[in-house]
């Protein structure tokens, strides 16, 4: 695979190579390349059809990156998460030569989430780190530890490294979007799922009332920010409550129906079947505490 940052003679860094093995390609989200380098002069550097996705960070420095027609400046605690695949340009600046920190990595999983973060941080491949920079050189000092080694246990831990480098490129991503427009909205959402006998459709009006938005903005927003319908999030958790006062309780069927919020038995039993592939009644006799023999 071609280097990521190959430039010999104009930078200094460490950096490891890995090569991952038919597991990790099939299951995993594998590493290819990552260290980090210091700029010794400006330069600029030019991919594209590179079979991988690259995460970077400034560390010191100022520079830029060219992605889809657009130019983004870069200074310290400026992070960029793009799909190789794509051509791109990366320049270290004249008056303050960059020092980076990277991951090169590829996998099914990084196909999936990379269309949500491009969704959540408005196409744009650039966002900041502010106080959570120190979190990502410790991900990246993590991957650098294990030196380009492919044994199985570094293969699972570099994929869990990976995921929640990911998950913070899509938490940071979505920040900046909820700051500024529904502040808050899942925590709202959970304190209304957390009253007694919920409903969806007064959930739905008390976050109308809360926002002063029609529900369909408000949806759209939650659907983008966190991957599910706000009626989906809400369902999600009505049935965990359902199965809480299934194994826990004696409560009739009509009673775990209204204290979930699920409402009706039929809706009960439909996601009962859609999700655990059972109906309530067998989830009790499989997992109830208080049924003996």
């Amino acid at each position: 695979m071609e280097k990521l940052f190959d430039a010999e003679g104009i930078t200094s860094s460490e950096r490891y190579f890995y090569t991952p093995s038919s597991f990790a390609r099939k299951h995993l989200c594998y590493v290819q390349e990552a260290g980090c380098l210091k700029s010794l002069k400006p330069h600029a550097s030019i991919r594209e059809n590179v079979e991988s996705f690259l995460f970077f960070y400034v560390r010191e420095g100022t520079g830029c990156v060219r992605y889809e027609g657009k130019t983004y400046e870069l200074k310290k605690g400026d992070a960029v998460f793009l799909d190789c695949r794509e051509h791109y340009e990366h320049e270290s600046s004249v008056s303050s030569p960059w020092e980076l920190a990277w991951v090169h990595f590829d996998g099914a999983k990084a196909e999936a989430v990379y269309p949500l973060f491009k969704k959540q941080n408005a196409e744009q491949p650039v966002f900041m780190l502010g106080r959570h920079e120190e979190e990502a050189a410790e991900l990246i000092g993590m991957l650098l530890a294990d030196k380009g080694e492919n044994s199985i246990e570094a293969e699972l831990r570099s994929d869990g490294v990976v995921t929640r480098l990911m998950l913070l490129c899509l938490q940071l991503a979505g920040e900046k979007k909820e700051a500024v427009v529904f502040d808050g909205i899942r925590e709202a959402l959970n304190e209304e799922l957390g009253k007694s006998a919920p409903t969806i459709d007064g959930i739905k009006e008390a976050l109308v009332a809360r926002y002063g938005a029609d529900i369909d903005s408000l949806d759209a927003f939650f659907n983008a920010r966190y991957g599910i319908s706000i009626e989906g999030y809400a369902a999600n958790r009505m049935l965990n409550k359902a199965k809480e006062l299934l194994r826990f309780t004696i409560k009739p069927m009509q009673e775990v129906i209204a204290e979930s919020g699920i409402g009706s038995e039929e809706k009960l039993r439909s996601l009962f079947m859609e999700n655990e592939n059972m109906s309530p009644e067998d989830y009790r006799k499989k997992w109830a505490q208080w049924i003996k023999g």
